[in-house]
């Protein structure tokens, strides 16, 4: 008589031993991991298009395939190496990931080290492949991967640090797919006990209150390549322009939407090896209109830098929601910029900034007037080199090299709006404003 409650303790605990140990993104806050490459269109905040079965979250993932791609790539980092993956190996215990979709697919996950896997080196690096099969039907399911084969043998069951999720490998189609609550083999999370700091809208740590929707470009989370400097975090943001993409545009949702009642300012580090180069940042509304950009250009090539962001001009009844970095827009070159630390603030960081200008040239009347002309006029000789006035999408309407103290230009054939006057000084240093007519 005593025996079937133990057989029904062992069922319960053997059913508990085959669920992966660790939730990776169930998508409603902020993931447990870092996305890194990425084939198709992920959208990291969609809403649950069926709430009516297993799956009762209010948002989840929805990622459409790239059609041109064979071998379609979602790529998840962890923070730290994977702990022993020998029960993965035995299937003592699964992964498991819900997902919802109208085509019967193979989905498979393959564990590796982002070391040795290379994109051309197939199988170095690959630890171990694992696989699972939708049924089609539309409906959540809980999809259950089993164990196929080790491509890499060599890789130790103690040095895997990444996830590559396929949907439908081997083929090219452009399929949907809704997926949640992603669990994985386990790893010691840095940042489990770290409570979220709302001003930090992105540190590539352990404070990740952004999702990054679209990229024309190769975006990715790595390892800090310059310690030495003054930014001494672990992980940073690394983005490559493609060079058929003129805008070189990528951004996405602040998961914490703000108003200028909230942050007045913000401020985002950059490592340029290849400074000076354009750099803007563009705050939107919820329907991808433009609220306020900053116009930077980058200094110095061996060490970090942090650049102010003024927010001031914002209506305050306006809401911000999401954000577009640019680099070197308007050109067709394969530049590659480094950034981390995206803080938003209280104060005005960029005060000091204002009254350096103030102190070095007087820039009336602004806004213009009738005759539609502008005028620099410097305090002191010889303090500004050049002056570029550049529209907010980053195209550059006029450039002025200064040798007198006072530059009049004249804005009659510029539409009306705002535009960024960006003054270099004589020591290189870089300030700007802003044009209104």
């Amino acid at each position: 008589m005593k025996l079937k409650p133990i057989f029904t303790a062992c069922l319960f605990l053997c059913f508990m031993l085959t669920k992966g140990q660790q939730l990776y993104d169930d998508f409603e806050g902020s993931p447990n991991i870092d996305y890194g490459f990425i084939n198709g269109v992920f959208d990291k905040s969609s809403a649950n298009p069926d709430q009516s079965g297993i799956n009762k979250s209010a948002t989840s993932g929805k990622y459409t395939r790239n059609s041109s791609e064979t071998y379609d790539v979602i790529l998840l980092e962890t923070t730290a190496v994977m702990n022993d993956l020998t029960d993965y190996l035995s299937g003592s215990k699964k992964m498991t990931l819900m997902v919802k979709t109208d085509v019967s697919v193979s989905v498979q996950i393959t564990l590796e080290n982002s070391i040795l896997a290379q994109p051309s080196n197939h199988p170095t690096g690959r630890h171990s492949e694992y696989f699972a099969t939708t049924t089609g039907s539309g409906n959540w399911e809980l999809l259950t991967f089993e164990f196929k084969q080790q491509p890499d043998p060599g890789v130790s069951n103690n040095n895997v640090d990444q996830l590559v999720l396929l949907f439908d490998p081997g083929k090219k189609t452009g399929d949907v797919y809704y997926m949640d609550d992603l669990m994985g083999p386990e790893f010691e999370n840095p940042c489990a006990n770290n409570g979220i700091i709302d001003t930090i809208a992105e540190d590539f740590d352990c404070n990740r209150n952004v999702t990054f929707d679209f990229h024309n470009g190769t975006f990715n989370v790595i390892d800090n390549p310059n310690t030495d400097g003054d930014n001494m975090s672990n992980k940073c943001g690394q983005f490559i322009k493609w060079t058929t993409a003129k805008d070189g545009a990528f951004g996405g949702t602040l998961n914490t939407p703000f108003t200028t009642e909230d942050y007045v300012s913000a401020k985002i580090d950059l490592y340029d090896l290849n400074a000076p180069q354009k750099f803007l940042v563009s705050m939107q509304d919820e329907n991808s209109n433009e609220v306020s950009i900053d116009s930077i250009t980058t200094r110095t090539s061996d060490n970090w830098e942090t650049y102010s962001l003024d927010f001031s001009n914002i209506s305050p009844s306006k809401l911000v929601e999401k954000f577009v970095f640019l680099l070197n827009p308007s050109t067709e070159t394969e530049d590659t910029i480094y950034f981390d630390n995206f803080i938003l603030s209280k104060e005005l960081i960029s005060n000091s900034v204002h009254e350096k200008l103030e102190n070095l040239i007087s820039v009336y009347p602004n806004p213009l007037q009738n005759n539609n002309k502008i005028i620099f006029e410097l305090k002191n000789d010889g303090i500004v080199n050049s002056i570029e006035i550049i529209s907010l999408n980053g195209k550059l309407m006029e450039f002025l090299t200064v040798n007198k103290n006072k530059t009049i230009v004249d804005l009659s054939n510029y539409a009306k709006g705002s535009y960024i006057a960006q003054l270099t000084l004589n020591d290189n240093t870089v300030i700007t404003t802003r044009i209104i007519k």
